[in-house]
């Protein structure tokens, strides 16, 4: 009599010859009715495949304009075996795609396409980042003089901050349309802010000096020790002009101290 293996080997076994692994046993644990095994079986790992790279297709467009389609199917396929997902939400799935690019070795002849995907997923997280009302800036009317140095001030979930050695939001903007010269890059780098309004992602490219305030303050600290983060960066670094602009854009959503 033929003892059928535990649940959780055939359920290992079966993700692993999905994913690429033909010894992996599954075979031995499906019935044909009609089909061999290894055919009913190819039919979970093309869903499978086709429905994990339509998810990165979706999430990374410039990365597939950037590089061709046979190459972004290539590479998906290989980040599928890579990658497994661990998530049920599909949306979470695309998310080392990067750091993968940045280790494929076909990909070093486009030292930029890492960063490129890098902002395309800050798109994706700021897509779907939680919601929060703007803070009426006459509120920091109430903070008691002695608590000034203390004061931190909120940034909106959404705002996410990519920084490149490469001009990655000018890579982007090329690859919306399409144009009659190919992509000349000048070898400067940009940092590039972006956040969720209304139904839209913004993006602005951004200076070293508010570059330096931003991550200062998503990183907690207090709104002084932003302010000299900035400085340091930029000495010419408008600070005043600089929170106008974020409370202009809706960006600041609460304060503590």
């Amino acid at each position: 009599m033929t003892t059928a293996p535990p649940l959780h080997k055939l359920q290992r076994d079966f993700m692993a010859w999905v994913l690429g692994d033909a010894s992996s046993g599954a075979v031995d644990s499906v019935r044909g009715n009609g089909l061999a095994p290894d055919a009913r079986l190819g039919i979970y790992r093309n869903i499978v495949f086709s429905n994990l790279t339509a998810t990165l297709t979706t999430d990374y467009p410039v990365v597939k304009a950037l590089v061709g389609e046979a190459f972004f199917e290539n590479a998906a396929t290989r980040y599928i075996r890579d990658e497994p997902s661990r998530s049920g939400n599909l949306q979470d799935y695309g998310a080392g795609f990067p750091e993968f690019l940045a280790r494929l070795p076909e990909a070093a002849s486009l030292p930029y396409l890492a960063d490129a995907a890098r902002l395309e997923w800050a798109r994706q997280e700021s897509l779907l980042a939680a919601d929060a009302a703007p803070l009426d800036p006459t509120r920091l009317m109430d903070v008691p003089e002695t608590k000034q140095d203390a004061l931190r001030l909120q940034l909106h979930p959404s705002l996410r901050l990519v920084d490149s050695a490469h001009p990655i939001l000018d890579i982007w903007l090329f690859c919306q349309e399409q144009q009659d010269e190919g992509l000349k890059l000048d070898g400067s780098g940009q940092s590039v802010m972006l956040w969720r309004s209304e139904d839209r992602i913004a993006m602005r490219a951004i200076g070293t000096g508010m570059h330096a305030l931003l991550r200062a303050m998503q990183n907690g600290e207090t709104l002084s020790t932003a302010h000299a983060a900035a400085i340091a960066a930029d000495e010419n670094f408008d600070f005043e002009a600089a929170l106008q602009g974020l409370f202009s854009d809706a960006l600041i959503t609460g304060y503590d101290y």
